[in-house]
């Protein structure tokens, strides 16, 4: 089966099905991954829960720790690491659940997000997707975790129109959506932090394509259940507190320049070669833009601003020794 194939179950099973199956995928993170089954234990109450846990080789005992302190989770034991994507393919794979939970292993469900998924998918058929408020540590919004289908236009605002702007009037024009809502709402993306799937729309739409650069996995997902004819929708009674990018720091902050490189990538499987050359010399341009501001702001005696730049030049010198 492909990586972006869909699903199969034994029709046998249909009458014991797990009303989800939550798949967490865990490199090298140990304590934190503790963290998030707990949650997932703590909010599971009135449900049946398939836990499924995907272990990318880690050297840090978090395999252990699953087996000895969550036995009622399935452990996968990857010999290498597979990434985000493929491993989570994985988890669904074996999924027997109604519906299916992608929870990043260093994300923590708070009460009642689980259930109020199930139940707000139970109550709408038509949407394919759908995910929770995500927070930071400290209670603000992460604007990441949702937002609208990157363009041309739309990399031009997010790098260059200012922030007054592309937060107020023209906030349709970003790729990211900036406000804080509390009413139920369709959009276009959804961070694949915490995203649950409806198993007959994955079975019809097929897996995450692993062929997609990380960090648009899941808008490139998003887009294939739209284009199917599926809604992705955004529940904010649900709600979930995501560290962010924990692992990812494991990795001499690679995260910097991986997320341009995922925006070109989505952009190019949908587009013509001179348009996908257009929209990654803008989204390039932006990040040129973007460094020097982080250079100013080093200077100023900003850390954060220089740390980000030696992450991008690390992982340029690092592409061209490939």
């Amino acid at each position: 089966m492909s990586a972006s194939g869909g699903l199969s179950q034994d029709s046998n099973t249909k009458d014991t099905e797990p009303d989800v199956s939550v798949i967490v995928v865990n490199w090298n993170l140990k304590g934190i991954l503790h963290e998030c089954l707990e949650s997932v234990r703590r909010g599971s109450a009135g449900l049946a829960v398939e836990l499924i846990v995907i272990d990318n080789a880690s050297s840090d005992g978090s395999a252990g720790m699953v087996s000895e302190e969550f036995p009622e989770a399935q452990l996968i034991r990857n010999a290498g690491n597979h990434g985000f994507a493929r491993a989570s393919n994985q988890g669904m794979r074996t999924a027997r659940g109604c519906y299916l939970l992608l929870l990043n292993n260093d994300v923590v469900a708070r009460k009642g997000a689980i259930s109020r998924l199930v139940e707000f998918m139970d109550a709408h058929g038509n949407v394919g997707l759908a995910g929770p408020i995500v927070v930071n540590a400290d209670g603000s919004l992460q604007q990441r975790a949702r937002g609208y289908f990157p363009s041309i236009p739309r990399a031009l605002a997010h790098f260059f129109l200012p922030s007054p702007l592309r937060n107020g009037w023209a906030r349709s024009l970003g790729i990211y959506e900036p406000r804080d809502s509390t009413a139920v709402d369709k959009t276009d993306w959804l961070s694949g932090c915490a995203l649950m799937a409806r198993r007959e729309a994955v079975d019809k739409v097929g897996l995450i394509d692993a062929d997609v650069f990380m960090y648009c996995e899941d808008v490139d997902w998003c887009y294939r259940m739209k284009q199917a004819g599926w809604e992705v929708a955004y529940l904010p009674l649900a709600a979930v507190m995501h560290y962010g990018g924990s692992s990812m720091k494991l990795q001499s902050g690679r995260a910097v320049g991986a997320h341009a490189e995922g925006l070109v990538a989505f952009y190019a499987k949908y587009h013509g070669g001179s348009c996908t050359a257009a929209f990654r010399a803008v989204i390039w341009t932006g990040y040129a833009v973007s460094a020097l501001g982080w250079v100013a702001a080093g200077l100023a005696g900003h850390g954060s601003g220089l740390g980000k730049l030696r992450r991008l030049f690390a992982r340029a010198v690092s592409r061209m020794q490939q």
